[in-house]
């Protein structure tokens, strides 16, 4: 079996802190990952604060202007190549950390119905869809729009914005909700981007 080992390279500030950035707003699959690297990050003895942004181009712009210093991206997120490909950008650690519980989500208050709904959800869980409806029924009996996170997609069927969502047990939780399928957590790998220092020419 190979092993495969790699150093979790990054620029430390002589203040020993660390502003970290993923995905919001709170309850996403990122913010979880981002949680359990921390947790070793202050085995290092460093502080950490954490910054969470409504998409991940807002965050790739926050690491541009030093807003972050550490950015977490999964590999699963369509358009991770504009940060592998940002040359003011460098890969500072690779792992595998799993999703929280991922299902199809409605409010407690509200019957369960597919024909005519609106679903609303993340990009990336969306060929979860079929999986998670009866097998009666086919994703094109409703309407499905996409939004920026697991998390505000559990906001919107909270709100009544939507019927059903697919979300994470975190968001689920969080607004209240109720799961009518589940698929369960998902193996995902992430990446951790840093800014390369600045370089001064004479």
């Amino acid at each position: 079996m190979f092993k495969f080992q790699i150093e979790f390279k990054y620029p430390i500030p002589i203040s020993k802190t660390l502003t970290l950035g993923t995905l919001g707003p709170s309850g996403t699959s990122s913010e979880a990952a981002l949680k359990y690297l921390i947790s070793q990050i202050e085995q290092e003895e460093i502080n950490v604060l954490v910054k969470l942004f409504d998409s991940f181009i807002d965050l790739q712009q926050a690491l541009k202007n030093e807003q972050v210093d550490l950015a977490l991206v999964p590999h699963a997120y369509e358009k991770i190549n504009e940060f592998y490909m940002q040359p003011k950008f460098d890969l500072g650690f690779i792992f595998v950390h799993p999703t929280p519980v991922y299902g199809l989500a409605k409010r407690k208050d509200q019957e369960f119905k597919v024909i005519g709904s609106r679903i609303v959800t993340h990009p990336a869980p969306l060929p979860l869809l079929s999986e998670l409806l009866p097998p009666q029924y086919s994703p094109q009996e409703m309407t499905v729009e996409l939004v920026n996170s697991t998390s505000v997609a559990a906001k919107q069927v909270h709100q009544g914005l939507a019927d059903l969502a697919i979300t994470n047990e975190k968001a689920r939780e969080y607004y209240d909700l109720e799961f009518v399928s589940i698929h369960g957590t998902i193996p995902i790998s992430w990446s951790v981007f840093y800014k390369k220092p600045s370089v001064a020419y004479v």
